[in-house]
């Protein structure tokens, strides 16, 4: 089953009809598809790169329809898929992430579930082969150095980061190291059924929904990495993990949101962690000339 038709066979029919129109009718590549939006009581709302949407406006999605699209995603058994609902999303074969949301179930003040979803929003998932083709030379110059990315949302940042962590565990130009990759969100390896749908390289271990903190710990306890890959450095504890990994000697590649290497160290608990004890290779990504444009990269 290609691409394509995985994304499709989630949809109810009336809805994969009115969408394969669209995509042929107006010449899309299936390539550029980053999103199928579905919102009860809405029109269908096809999104691809850039920004650029098309909205079916003959079609308003019903309760019947979110539903059909709940038991696709989790094969006729919702209740199996608890866990992946309360954390708003099932990742599918394919590896793309099918959001939902509804009603949150709170308990103690923590999201323990979700229940009467009304919102899907299927992501499609698209690997770039050699995307970070000319920034390897960079992190690895001598052997890899622990380097952070830079970059706003939607810019590319994960996209860049599953093609380093593949270029480094085979060996593309570099040396080939074993890396550990904690995929919270399932993004970058894309696993199913704990199978990565991209890939990561031969090297490479992956521990799928695990917190970064913890899994990075883990990782370095289980699989003994050479290299740590983390999407989306978050607060405290994701750097004080980090400075684990890194006192003992294993290298750390991680991304995070923001605008350039000030803004990341306006952030008290960042700003020490740039420079010779954290991450001495910095690289900064934009979209002025379309996704993963490389601003620049610094050696700090």
């Amino acid at each position: 089953m290609d691409n394509i038709a995985q994304v499709l066979r989630i949809l109810p029919e009336r809805i994969k009809v009115e969408v394969s129109d669209v995509i042929k009718r107006n010449g899309l590549a299936y390539s550029k598809l980053t999103e199928i939006h579905l919102r009860i009581n809405q029109s269908v709302i096809i999104k691809y790169e850039y920004g650029k949407e098309y909205i079916i406006g003959n079609i308003h999605i019903t309760s019947e329809d979110i539903n059909y699209c709940l038991q696709m995603i989790t094969k006729y058994s919702i209740y199996a898929y608890q866990d992946s609902i309360r954390m708003g999303f099932v990742t599918v074969k394919g590896g793309h992430r099918v959001g939902v949301m509804g009603q949150a179930i709170v308990e103690n003040g923590t999201i323990s579930g979700q229940k009467n979803i009304t919102f899907v929003n299927i992501r499609v998932a698209h690997q770039v082969l050699g995307c970070a083709k000319n920034v390897i030379p960079f992190i690895c110059s001598g052997s890899v150095h622990n380097t952070l990315i830079i970059s706003p949302p939607n810019c590319g940042k994960t996209t860049l980061l599953r093609d380093i962590i593949r270029n480094i565990s085979n060996g593309i130009d570099c040396i080939p190291r074993k890396v550990a990759l904690i995929d919270e969100r399932s993004e970058i390896a894309a696993s199913f059924e704990g199978v990565p749908q991209n890939d990561v390289g031969q090297r490479t271990d992956v521990l799928d929904l695990a917190p970064k903190s913890q899994g990075m710990i883990l990782a370095l306890r289980a699989m003994s990495p050479e290299v740590i890959a983390i999407d989306e450095l978050g607060g405290v504890q994701d750097i004080d993990a980090v400075k684990q990994v890194i006192h003992c000697g294993c290298k750390v590649i991680a991304t995070i949101h923001g605008y350039d290497l000030q803004d990341c160290c306006n952030r008290k608990e960042l700003k020490e962690m740039i420079g010779h004890h954290g991450f001495t290779k910095v690289i900064i990504l934009s979209g002025k000339k379309g996704v993963g444009t490389i601003e620049s990269m610094v050696n700090t």
